[in-house]
């Protein structure tokens, strides 16, 4: 499986602090991910995760951790600017090397991690076509990434 490089781990505190913010508890390994830690990279550069309804390979770029330094890698950041756009229990949780975004929505039609084409740069994403389920849970998304030598 890849192996992620953290950006450090994240609180309880944070955690639900984050949970109240959005309104809605987010899943168990999600939380788990986020203790351990609080978003990050792929150690391995370029891992890619498969887009069925894109048929395509995306770039992973990186993983939006609680309270970084950083605001541009801030999941609460993320969440406040997209507020509007999202479906419901629904958060961007990292971005590809373009401009698409990761999300992960947690209601039961729905349930799992989407990558959301957000410039359409992909055939045949539209303004009222764009987001793709990717991984059933934040878990098989992890473990669905590619490391370039395996593609």
């Amino acid at each position: 499986m890849v192996s992620i490089t953290g950006y450090g781990k994240a609180t309880e505190e944070a955690v639900n602090n984050f949970q109240e913010f959005v309104g809605f508890e987010i899943p168990e390994d999600y939380k788990q991910f986020l203790l351990k830690h609080n978003g990050g990279i792929t150690t391995v550069q370029n891992c890619k995760f498969y887009v069925d309804g894109l048929d395509t390979l995306v770039c992973l770029h990186a993983l939006y951790g609680l309270e970084l330094q950083d605001k541009e890698l801030d999941l609460q950041k993320w969440h406040e600017e997209n507020r509007e756009d999202l479906h419901k229990n629904c958060i961007i949780i990292g971005n590809d090397t373009c401009a698409g975004k990761i999300l992960l929505i947690n209601n039961e039609e729905e349930k799992g991690v989407y990558f959301w084409d957000q410039g359409w740069y992909s055939d045949p994403s539209s303004q009222d076509e764009n987001i793709y389920k990717v991984a059933s849970s934040f878990q098989s998304f992890i473990e669905g990434l590619k490391v370039p030598e395996e593609i």
